[in-house]
């Protein structure tokens, strides 16, 4: 089976873009977009962020265009889900206003939940009773009016499963076999899932089953430890290891760290993060080098 990017119509190939910090959960002690300036000091080359409705649009612009650092994904939909046929046309104008910002902003990615969250951060309950069939259909066809606009504005599309179990309590789409059972059903190059590491343990996923078995069905990755979704290290998930399996497994869509620092020093936790992904670069090169498989092919 060909990897989706290199299908005709598909999002371009992330695999050389540096990781991005999550700039929501990031110093928080100051306003949005003087965190940019923080963050590159830090040594950060890319962002991500949610809602775009709370931002100065022109600010913003001006502050990645000054500090150089990359927006490498932004939610596509904060308002309206994919799991209720009622929404699906409020849904497609949400994402496709969400996609033209992403434009705007040279932002190559949307992130999609399937449902909303409520301010407490619990899944918004659905207006109606809908089987559990039902919400599957729904996801997908709206999975797919997403992979429309995405192509329409040379974007992808990456739909991310929650943890129900601490987290976002009521949130439907909270294991991975539903959510890579709606991609495959989805079935288009741009749309592609969100595998948020710490969520999909916190439910007690296979970590390296997911990854080994469904890679080309992932065009996204967030890192965050376990528990209290903390930057690298302060948990019991083996990170180092699962970006290592990553580069031997040729992984080549994009990396983010979404964590909330453990400590008021938000720096020292993203350096922290940075140190985990050179770390495991150079303990793959070791091993490659060891075994006469260094990247050269010498």
């Amino acid at each position: 089976m060909k990897h989706p990017d290199s299908l005709p119509g598909a999002a371009p190939q992330m695999s050389q873009s540096p990781p991005a910090f999550c700039l929501e959960m990031l110093y928080s002690n100051l306003p949005f977009i003087s965190r940019l300036t923080t963050a590159r000091a830090d040594g950060v080359e890319a962002i991500e962020m949610w809602d775009w409705r709370d931002k100065n649009l022109g600010n913003l612009e001006r502050a990645l265009h000054e500090t150089g650092l990359r927006l490498a994904n932004m939610s596509g939909n904060r308002k309206f889900g994919m799991l209720e046929s009622e929404h699906h046309d409020a849904f497609v104008e949400e994402i496709r206003q969400a996609g033209q910002v992403a434009k705007r902003l040279e932002c190559p990615r949307l992130m999609l939940l399937a449902q909303p969250l409520l301010p407490d951060n619990r899944g918004k309950p659905l207006s109606r009773a809908i089987s559990t069939r039902e919400k599957i259909a729904n996801a997908v066809r709206a999975g797919r009016s997403a992979a429309r606009v995405a192509t329409e504005l040379d974007l992808e599309i990456v739909i991310e499963p929650l943890n129900s179990v601490n987290d976002h309590p009521g949130f439907f789409m909270n294991a991975s076999w539903m959510a890579f059972r709606v991609i495959t059903e989805i079935g288009h190059p741009r749309v592609r899932l969100l595998y948020d590491v710490y969520h999909m343990a916190m439910m007690d996923e296979d970590l390296e089953h997911d990854l080994t078995r469904n890679l080309d069905k992932i065009g996204h990755i967030h890192i965050a430890d376990k528990p209290g979704r903390h930057e690298p290290g302060t948990g019991v998930l083996p990170l180092n290891s699962i970006l290592c399996l990553l580069q031997a497994l040729n992984y080549n869509g994009g990396l983010g760290f979404e964590f909330d620092p453990s400590t008021t020093d938000a720096g020292t936790a993203v350096k922290r993060a940075l140190q985990v992904v050179e770390s495991s670069t150079a303990k793959l090169w070791r091993v490659e080098s060891q075994t006469g498989t260094s990247e050269d092919g010498s």
